[in-house]
């Protein structure tokens, strides 16, 4: 089944790890991470692969920027190996022309799979295209490749913003990463009848900072989150013991699962997950939470597809 009808299905459960891309001009940490790619395989449907750009958000970054390799470059290695579908992030705005290269990296690369990512401030002047003038782009070159997008559940407007993709040509978004039911659980009631698939983003985290960097990347964390690591923190109050700080991620994880699955609409879009890792530190944390919660949620989808057969 390719990837495209696989995630049209709400009947099958489509898991996706995103990998950071190693560093470039290392041999080594290329291997690595092929290495990591193979202890997974058989957990993830793909691989999900993002640009790394050197951002100028606001406040001070909170993890030095490493150059990395290209992700199409990796991409191809993992299909080469592995036969795993990859799922290339691509920020669009920095090329005026990405139906070129979204053709070159299909022919060349063997990847066809793509979430369009826009510009981080709305008042900068990019070169390139939005995420919607891209999709646009590439209906126009007939290009026969799977389009999804970003969604931010917490932002003003998100629903009507997944809608416009969608009549688009966009046919699956993945989240930023979740710590809270609230407003994914109102998002997927508001997208009743939507037929795109979208991806529930998570990540374990096992320091204070890991938790500044998602807040600095935009992603809406609790103040509570806080507290919650540094109270059960272990020494120098600034780390959690690494088990811990698993279980009680993965608790988390699930108990938001279960709150959507609760309240989902008659007509619910097709839901998957999103694994991430935010830096090497939790790339084994999150490799066993894409292994239980990818169990977890299989379960949930099976078990809505028998209730609504019954």
């Amino acid at each position: 089944m390719d990837f495209k009808t696989k995630i049209q299905n709400p009947h099958i459960p489509v898991s996706f790890f995103e990998m950071v891309p190693p560093p470039a001009g290392k041999p080594e940490a290329l291997r690595s991470a092929m290495a990591e790619v193979a202890k997974i395989k058989d957990l993830a449907d793909a691989i999900n692969l993002p640009e790394i750009h050197d951002e100028s958000r606001g406040g001070d970054r909170t993890f030095k920027f490493v150059e990395r390799i290209e992700p199409r470059f990796l991409g191809a290695e993992i299909r080469k190996e592995f036969n795993l579908d990859v799922v290339i992030n691509r920020c669009v705005v920095y090329e005026a022309d990405q139906a070129r290269w979204i053709r070159e990296t299909q022919d060349k690369f063997d990847i066809g799979n793509f979430i369009l990512v826009g510009g981080e401030s709305s008042d900068i002047t990019y070169p390139g295209p939005s995420v919607i003038e891209t999709a646009r782009q590439v209906r126009t070159a007939g290009l026969p490749v799977a389009m999804g997008g970003i969604s931010i559940p917490s932002r003003a407007h998100e629903v009507d913003r997944i809608r416009r993709k969608v009549v688009e040509g966009l046919c699956f978004f993945t989240t930023q990463v979740l710590f809270d039911s609230n407003d994914i659980v109102w998002l997927i009631q508001r997208l009743n009848g939507l037929e795109a698939r979208v991806f529930l983003s998570f990540a374990p985290v096992s320091h204070y900072r890991d938790i500044e960097f998602l807040r600095w990347l935009g992603a809406d964390v609790p103040a509570d989150l806080d507290r919650f690591l540094i109270n059960k923190a272990t020494g120098d109050t600034s780390s959690l013991h690494s088990e811990e700080a698993f279980e009680r991620c993965l608790d988390l994880a699930q108990r938001i699962l279960m709150d959507v699955f609760d309240n989902l609409p008659p007509d619910p879009p097709p839901l998957g997950i999103n694994i991430e890792h935010i830096n090497r530190r939790n790339l084994g944390s999150a490799v066993r939470m894409l292994d239980k919660l990818g169990t977890f949620y299989a379960n949930l989808v099976r078990a809505r597809r028998r209730a609504s057969f019954a």
